[in-house]
């Protein structure tokens, strides 16, 4: 096996190609070098331990097969999967749905029509994930937001938006209830972690904040659940968005988050749940409370993003499905790929990257897709 890993710590261009020319007599039959097949892969970030995960598995038991696999987050998935141009690529990832100004809908629900050429993709439900909010093992914010319980999302509200603390009390389209999002507010203007509880493991410290780019499906999905929900990315004349104000860091390498996270113990991050539970030695994840006004001890239960949490849905709004998407002209190329991807092998796959594997329903829907 040749394996080859490429990393733009801006891009997030991870560029795996996985070459297994020994194992011809796995599945597929031996073949000679100009009958080679390559699968190109792209697009986002949290799909790629999924899809490098079937394209080693695949690539190993078909010595006729190459499947290349990049990142460049789910933008670039969508762009990509519906260009004609020598960029195209045959499976496009994304951790989101599509945009009208990407692809229009057909009436089956699955099956798109580019925006930018006469391509035409299926969609398909590759995993289910659970965005995951982190911060640094052990730390500042660790030892606070343990003490609190976890945060609400009106809290999560707080500490990204850029929205004023008074246009998230008073406007319209503000709502939080602030005596209770931060009932310690010192009223300095700064956020801080003191802000939100009344504990020595809470200090004095101002809340960095690190996440996606915005060329990540990860960064709308996130944007889209925890800010005002018409408020959002395109919105207008009403606009919320992330506090670059205050520094938000973002990149669209999950890896570089690690980096920030671990090393500011007043960090806090989110990204996909695969990337929290391979660094959960150096990371901890928060329990979230599905309540927009209030905070954490007002607002009930907070749930922390595990298998069974995000395949029942108790994980929420945080949980979401995760997709890959087939150019219709490339079905003959790529069906034994989702053959395998949806076998029980391929979702076991998904359960290793640390994701949660389709239900039997779903399962069955996505293969009645491949035709």
């Amino acid at each position: 096996m040749n394996l080859t890993v490429k990393k733009n710590s801006k891009a997030f261009a991870i560029t795996v190609t996985l070459i297994i020319a020994s194992l011809a007599g796995c599945i597929g039959e031996e073949t000679s070098e100009d009958e080679q097949k390559t699968i190109n892969i792209a697009g986002s970030s949290t799909v790629f331990p999924v899809a490098s995960a079937w394209a080693q598995a695949y690539s190993g038991a078909n010595a006729d097969y190459t499947v290349t696999v990049a990142g460049g987050g789910s933008g670039a998935g969508a762009s990509k999967v519906c260009s004609t141009e020598a960029d195209a690529v045959n499976i496009g990832d994304m951790s989101r749905g599509w945009k009208e100004s990407e692809a229009t809908v057909g009436e089956d629900g699955y099956t798109y029509s580019c925006a930018s050429s006469d391509v035409t993709v299926t969609q398909l439900i590759v995993a289910i994930d659970g965005l995951s909010v982190v911060v640094k093992k052990g730390g500042a914010a660790d030892q606070c937001t343990s003490d609190m319980g976890g945060l609400s999302m009106a809290q999560l509200r707080w500490i990204y938006s850029d929205w004023s603390e008074d246009n998230l009390a008073n406007h319209e389209e503000g709502g939080l209830v602030m005596d209770s999002t931060t009932p310690n507010n010192d009223g300095d203007g700064v956020r801080e972690w003191s802000d939100l509880h009344n504990s020595p493991a809470c200090p004095d410290n101002e809340i960095k904040l690190w996440g996606a780019d915005s060329d990540s499906g990860t960064y709308e999905y996130f944007g889209e659940q925890v800010f005002c929900k018409k408020c959002f990315a395109d919105a207008d004349p009403v606009a919320e968005s992330f506090s670059n104000a205050r520094n938000y860091q973002n990149s669209a390498d999950d890896n570089q988050i690690v980096n920030g996270l671990t090393g500011d113990e007043n960090a806090i991050g989110y990204f996909g749940f695969a990337y929290y539970e391979e660094n959960a030695n150096e990371l901890s994840v928060i329990a979230i409370a599905n309540n927009d006004t209030h905070g954490v001890q007002d607002a009930g239960d907070a749930v922390t993003p595990e298998t069974s949490t995000v395949a029942d849905g108790s994980y929420a709004p945080l949980s979401r499905y995760v997709y890959m998407n087939v150019n219709n002209n490339d079905w003959d190329l790529v069906r034994g790929f989702f053959d395998y991807g949806y076998s029980e092998a391929g979702m076991d796959h998904v359960a290793d990257v640390g994701y949660v594997p389709l239900p039997d329903d779903m399962l069955n829907e996505m293969i009645a897709r491949l035709g």
